[in-house]
């Protein structure tokens, strides 16, 4: 998915907001950053933004309209009765949500529908 035009200019006015949250380029005792610390810095903040917006849209994903099929056998499985937490490692940082489990008693499998 690209993004629009729109969304675009959305992201770059919030650049704003996150340098002022983020402060100058300067060190507490006034000295200016160098470009790697600015760099790593910036990395720092990519990093947290990605992880978090990449959990909310994830937690935010609605549970499949149909009854999954085992990824193994493609047979009907049960759903466990409690939805498990996932959490992942991303390139960008742990990611945590709930999602809904099955168990398909042929394979002896446990498996989310989002695994795919």
């Amino acid at each position: 998915m690209g993004l629009s035009a729109n969304q675009r200019k959305r992201l770059s006015d919030l650049t704003a907001e996150l340098h002022e949250i983020i402060g100058n380029s300067l060190h507490p005792d006034g000295r200016p950053m160098t470009f790697a610390e600015l760099e790593d810095e910036c990395i720092e903040v990519g990093d947290l933004l990605t992880a978090t917006v990449l959990q909310q849209r994830v937690a935010e994903r609605s549970a499949p309209e149909e009854m999954p099929c085992c990824p193994n056998c493609e047979r009907q499985p049960t759903p466990l009765a409690d939805d498990e937490a996932r959490v992942l490692q991303t390139d960008r940082g742990e990611v945590a949500w709930m999602e809904s489990a099955y168990e398909c008693g042929h394979c002896r499998r446990t498996f989310f529908p989002s695994d795919g």
